[in-house]
């Protein structure tokens, strides 16, 4: 009888120290899920602003801006061609 105690005590001190690893796992990955969703919300405000002009605005901005440039050079060099033609 006492040999099984012994067998079931052992038992059981292995399963506490399984569960001590698992929870310290799950601790550690608590600690990096916190780090990355921290990390994560400030690519997002960077990206698109959260309430202000983010970067993904801004480019969009530059990419209007310099094809409304390009058009208006486009149509003065085809005036130009035009005047030179005709």
């Amino acid at each position: 009888m006492q040999l099984e105690a012994t067998v079931t005590d052992d038992r059981w001190e292995r399963l506490e120290q399984r569960i001590a690893d698992i929870q310290s796992g799950i601790a550690e990955i608590r600690t990096i899920y916190e780090t990355h969703s921290r990390a994560i919300e400030r690519i997002e405000r960077t990206l698109f602003g959260n309430g202000n002009a983010g970067l993904c605005t801004k480019v969009s901005a530059i990419l209007w801006m310099s094809s409304a440039i390009a058009g208006f050079v486009a149509v003065l060099l085809a005036q130009a061609i035009a005047r030179w033609i005709g």
